[in-house]
């Protein structure tokens, strides 16, 4: 067998391969990487798919061999976001010797992180999910999913008496704070907000975490 397998089973690079992408795939990517190059500078409400298909160098009707929309284009971008997070989903469980502040700062550094490295692109598919049904059922997959994981550490903590959450309904409690914190993360990356106002806005949302799901002050989270 030529190609490299994983111990997931699935392909990996192989050293020295110079295997080149298709036509197809390259044009693809040319046009995902320009959707993504031209909202760091146009808002999405503005960008045509016409602006799109010049920039990645293709035809208009070369954009619709790939993509339905403009809006298909940044759901499989913001995908491939979502993919990069929940690649660390083993990174969400809290560790023995961690408090929840440590915990939470972990976490949420990493996940303030992917929304500074993707700003654009995270801003522009907040905004257009309204308008795209595809796109909205996809940021309510994504935001159920992590809950879900935040819900589970929580409930482990609030059984081995490491938390004490303030509302016995911790599923919903975990999903409005998740609520809250994406949108202050939407609302920094919108404003560009400079180093010193987003570490005040990420302390308090820390905060604001310890003090509802774990039932602590910040200072003495157990």
């Amino acid at each position: 067998m030529s190609d490299a397998v994983d111990a997931l089973g699935t392909v990996g690079d192989v050293r020295g391969d110079r295997r080149v992408p298709s036509k197809g795939e390259r044009q693809r990517r040319a046009i995902l990487d320009s959707v993504a190059h031209l909202l760091a500078v146009r808002p999405i409400g503005e960008l045509t798919v016409g602006e799109i298909a010049a920039d990645a160098g293709v035809g208009r009707s070369g954009f619709y061999v790939y993509f339905e929309t403009k809006y298909t284009a940044i759901a499989v971008l913001t995908s491939e976001i979502w993919e990069a997070l929940m690649q660390r989903v083993d990174a969400f469980t809290r560790r023995a010797d961690e408090s929840a502040e440590e915990y939470l700062l972990r976490i949420g550094s990493a996940t303030l992180q992917i929304w500074r490295d993707n700003d654009a692109v995270l801003i522009a598919s907040i905004q257009a999910a309204p308008l795209d049904e595809q796109l909205a059922a996809m940021w309510q997959s994504w935001n159920g999913r992590l809950a879900d994981i935040l819900t589970v550490q929580v409930l482990r903590d609030r059984d081995n008496d490491r938390a004490h959450p303030i509302s016995t309904d911790v599923p919903t409690l975990v999903s409005t704070l998740l609520e809250c914190t994406q949108h202050m993360f939407y609302l920094d990356r919108l404003h560009k907000c400079d180093d010193a106002e987003t570490s005040r806005m990420f302390a308090t949302i820390r905060a604001m975490w310890v003090s509802c799901a774990w039932g602590a002050t910040p200072a003495s989270a157990p």
